[in-house]
């Protein structure tokens, strides 16, 4: 799960997340999931991609929130506490 500043964060519901973040996998929500993942590992590693957090999240403000209310949304089928 990520930590999303609070000027950030969205309210969306799992189906519209789940709908980002399948869409963000083309088609795939677990290819989502993990693109997301590996996009923010890059940013938060420090690269020149992005040079503040704002341009970061105004490419992906929605996929941030949406994987936060997706990996919530699913940890419970797993029994695990997000």
């Amino acid at each position: 799960m990520f930590i999303i500043p609070n000027f950030y964060e969205m309210s969306m519901s799992f189906d519209e997340a789940w709908n980002t973040i399948t869409n963000f996998g083309r088609g795939d929500a677990l290819e989502g999931m993990n693109a997301m993942q590996r996009v923010w590992d890059e940013h938060a590693s420090g690269s020149d991609r992005f040079e503040e957090d704002d341009d970061f999240y105004e490419w992906y403000e929605a996929e941030v929130n949406a994987y936060n209310v997706v990996y919530v949304g699913m940890s419970q089928l797993f029994g695990e506490a997000a």
